[in-house]
């Protein structure tokens, strides 16, 4: 068998060597841009939105007449009566700084091609390339260069949206009918004279097509580059879809399609064939028309850095500054918009009343990838993190204090199922209610997937490895003959573990054939909810998906934690040793090391990295950026692969660095991390990951719900499969490796229970690592152990919890509880079953590298 080709660490390689020997023109570019798009977005702002809605009203006429005038008016007054005015500044910013760069760089591209064979020759493969590559992927790259933001959301709009303005460029000019050349040859025409003066003027119609659809592409990335922390009206898009918002999803796209539409009849009538004819000016008047108005453009803008004495640093109003604000930039890098985590680190915001910080929303990839960043390099971040989480294995970091309790204690994770899976498929039920592990079981199988290993392989390797483990989860249980089973997840981490060993073991063991689904969080609780999905290994409780237990607790089943001890709360690394706890980022605040204190806002320029804006840990993170007063922070929205992409890129240059973290996650086991100290107890106590399942899945599935009942296991056992995951390993792999490792285990939980014979049974679960982990586990063990077909939905938080509720998922070991998916479980209450903790020690809260000098949220005050 030919050996498969590294390309993937060869790509990663390049990556980090560009990342490193470039990164003095990475921030050239990044600085270039931020100040480009900060200057259109304020040049809109400044003017009232009635003044701009008139001016924008003036220009339609002129370009378009009256049907364009009416449209662009009533279009904009509903923005702005939406509520959607700001955001869509910042959209149009972003979308004419990204349609200019395409301009300057394609249209001399273009002209270079018409020029030339072997450049088209070269170019044109690339373009296809570019064009055809999914642009998901070029979010990474962009983070790991240019950290969490706009800049990255820029650099991956110019990449994808700038094949068109080439290539009808080149098009144009070799349209240009030969004997007119050839008539420009015959009068002397240099050169140059025959390119501006014959071929362009010629071309320009086709070369405004060109530009048009870069203008077009580049607005249809804005939702795609909230996910690593472009602020605008995609992030309200992406929070709404996250947190299955449906009305203000509907009403921030009709925003994005207001601005698409105007951007579109205005870049198709301002060149125009024929419009010459009817123009009212003559090429002099339109020459100083166009000086006055840029001449007008450049006083507004540049005004905007004057008038009212504006200023983005901390402590503008006489207010100090604050040491790890400067150093982070007043941001932590938090995840999704609608993750619990970043509602917990808004709170933490305003308990400790951080109000210069920022929290960036983003995605959990990007979350890593820029701590990856900021770690590589030694740089101050700060990020919101959870545990378990495969980040605490690979880099060294903490967790901020939180004196506020705004994360909340410790939570668990819990399996939920829906109504009635006690009754279609018993031994299923049974298992997932026997369902516990450790959040360090847990972390073998993310480190695992980590480091390359499949999901699938991964749960393999740890049933395998912990045969016992599975032995008592499944003892006694009679498999069934091939039943089908569903189960979701949120594509975290860990659940990507819990759900592939639940996988693995109801396969395996119980005989199930298991569909595991992923989805994010909202979907998950609601497929359960709705009984689309039998059970999610996924709910974290009480606190990040304290929303959703809310709404389904009444139509889901809550079979009980099957970890416990998880976290959430603010992260940094290790090395930032002046700052310990959440009140070290507030303003004023005092701390034993004062003087270093001064600098980490700056550090990390008053932001803290978040994860996906609709999670849990997101909520909590807002409301400590409140709670602790910091009113100059602020919390990126992101995901949790970029918020993992910075961190990583912030330790390994030794960077501060702060984060929205979450325990178990592989991120401790990888970098030396701490959680800032929580006085205010923002993040509340520790929580758990409970599995929920939906209504009758007792009935329907008996053994499959025994099953998820008894599913248990720790961090640690959850952290063998996310290592593994993380190192490369096939989520399934992983979680068939721990599952047969850990044998005695798997035998306990299905002790007893009658195999089925291939009965199919749905999960569901979030993408993340820890969920990754269990959902795979579950999944081996249903099918090899317990006969199920399983299938594994991969879904958002809000759609795991309905589809658990309205019983279109059977079940999910992903429920994070108390604090996490609060508000699903409040949601959803009755109508899930909740069959109890199946981890606990699991945790969320701000996490830092070790190296950074704080250990509290209090240290991120401004002194």
């Amino acid at each position: 068998m030919i050996p498969k080709i590294p390309l993937a660490s060869w790509i990663e390689a390049i990556v980090d060597w560009m990342s490193s020997s470039l990164s003095g023109l990475f921030k050239v570019i990044s600085v270039v841009i931020q100040e480009v798009v900060g200057f259109f977005s304020g040049l809109f702002m400044l003017p009232h939105p009635l003044l701009f809605i008139v001016i924008l009203g003036v220009l339609a006429y002129l370009v378009g007449r009256i049907p364009l005038t009416l449209f662009t008016v009533i279009g904009f007054l509903l923005v702005d009566n939406l509520g959607y005015w700001s955001q869509s500044m910042d959209t149009l910013g972003l979308v004419i700084t990204s349609g200019l760069i395409s301009i300057l760089l394609g249209v001399p591209i273009g002209i270079w091609l018409a020029y030339s064979k072997t450049a088209a020759r070269i170019i044109t493969p690339l373009l296809d390339f570019m064009q055809t590559m999914p642009a998901f992927v070029y979010l990474l790259p962009a983070v790991t260069f240019f950290s969490l933001g706009v800049v990255p959301g820029v650099i991956a709009s110019v990449i994808f949206a700038i094949p068109p303005t080439i290539r009808l460029t080149h098009l144009g000019i070799k349209q240009v009918s030969g004997e007119l050349v050839e008539a420009a040859d015959a009068f002397g025409s240099t050169s140059m004279q025959k390119l501006f003066k014959v071929q362009l003027p010629l071309a320009l119609p086709t070369v405004m097509s060109g530009i048009n659809q870069t203008i077009m592409l580049s607005l249809s990335m804005v939702v795609i580059a909230s996910m690593i922390g472009a602020q605008g009206i995609g992030a309200e898009v992406y929070r709404a879809v996250t947190q299955l918002q449906i009305g203000k999803g509907f009403e921030a796209g009709l925003a994005v399609v207001v601005l698409a539409i105007v951007l579109d009849r205005f870049t198709q009538n301002l060149f125009m064939p024929g419009r010459k004819k009817s123009s009212r000016f003559s090429a002099k008047q339109k020459a100083w028309i166009t000086a006055a108005a840029t001449f007008v453009v450049l006083v507004a803008g540049f005004s905007q850095y004057f008038v009212g004495g504006n200023s983005t640093s901390a402590g503008g109003n006489n207010t100090p500054a604050n040491a790890v604000g400067e150093e982070v930039n007043y941001q932590i890098i938090g995840i999704d918009p609608g993750a619990g985590i970043m509602k917990s680190t808004a709170k933490a915001i305003e308990d400790y009343h951080l109000t210069d910080w920022t929290l960036i929303e983003g995605s959990g990839a990007a979350m890593t990838a820029t701590l990856d960043k900021a770690i590589k390099a030694e740089e101050p971040i700060i990020i919101t993190g959870w545990t378990p989480h495969w980040m605490f294995n690979k880099y060294d970091l903490k967790y901020l204090d939180d004196p506020e309790k705004s994360f909340g204690d410790a939570e668990e994770i819990h399996t939920i199922a829906r109504k009635g899976l006690k009754e279609d498929h018993p031994v299923a039920y049974e298992f997932l209610s026997r369902f516990q592990w450790t959040s360090d079981e847990m972390g073998e199988m993310m480190s695992a997937i980590q480091n390359g290993t499949s999901p699938e392989e991964a749960a393999k390797d740890y049933a395998e490895k912990h045969a016992d483990q599975i032995d008592e989860w499944t003892k006694g249980l009679t498999p069934v003959n091939g039943d089908a089973f569903k189960l979701s997840y949120v594509a975290w981490d860990s659940e990507i573990a819990s759900t592939n060993l639940l996988k693995y073991v109801m396969e395996s063991k119980l005989g199930y054939k298991v569909n595991a689904l992923q989805v994010e969080a909202g979907p998950m609780w609601t497929g359960v909810a709705s009984g689309d999905v039998d059970a999610s290994p996924a709910a974290w409780l009480p606190l990040t998906h304290a929303d959703y237990w809310e709404r389904y607790k009444d139509q889901v089943d809550d079979l009980g934690a099957n970890m416990t001890g998880v976290r959430t709360g603010l992260v940094v690394p290790a090395y930032m040793t002046d700052v310990n706890s959440i009140a070290d980022l507030e303003t004023g605040a005092s701390s034993s090391t004062p003087s270093a204190n001064a600098n980490v806002g700056n550090e990390v320029n008053h932001q803290i990295i978040g994860i996906d804006p609709g999670a849990g840990i997101m909520k909590s993170t807002a409301s400590a950026i409140e709670k602790y007063g910091l009113s100059d922070w602020k919390l990126v929205e992101g995901s949790g692969a970029a918020m993992t992409a910075t961190l990583d890129k912030a330790v390994k240059n030794k960077e501060p660095v702060i984060v929205t973290g979450w325990t178990p996650h592989w991120m401790f086991n990888a970098y030396d991390l701490k959680y800032l100290d929580d006085p205010e107890g923002v993040y509340g106590e520790a929580e758990q990951i409970h599995t929920i399942a939906r209504k009758g899945l007792k009935e329907d599935k008996p053994v499959a719900y025994e099953f998820l009942d008894r599913f248990s296991w720790t961090p640690e056992d959850m952290g063998e499969i996310m290592v593994a995951i993380q190192n490369g390993e096939d989520p399934q792999k992983a979680a068939a490796a721990f599952a047969e490792k850990h044998s005695d285990k798997v035998a306990e939980w299905t002790k007893g229970l009658t195999p089925v014979n291939g009965d199919s049974i749905k999960l569901s679960y979030v993408a993340w690592d820890s969920e990754i982990a269990s959902t795979n586990l579950l999944e081996y063990i249903l099918k090899e152990k317990l006969g199920y077909k399983v299938t594994s939905l991969q879904v958002e938080i809000g759609p795991m919890w309905t589809g658990i509720a309205n019983g279109d998922v059977d079940a999910t070991p992903a429920a994070w509880l108390p604090l996490t998916s609060a508000d699903y479980f409040n949601k959803y209450k009755d109508q899930i079953d909740d069959l109890g903790p199946n981890m606990d020690g699991a945790k969320t809260g701000l996490v830092v590298p070790t190296y950074m000098d704080i250990n509290s949220i209090e240290d991120l005050k401004d002194n």
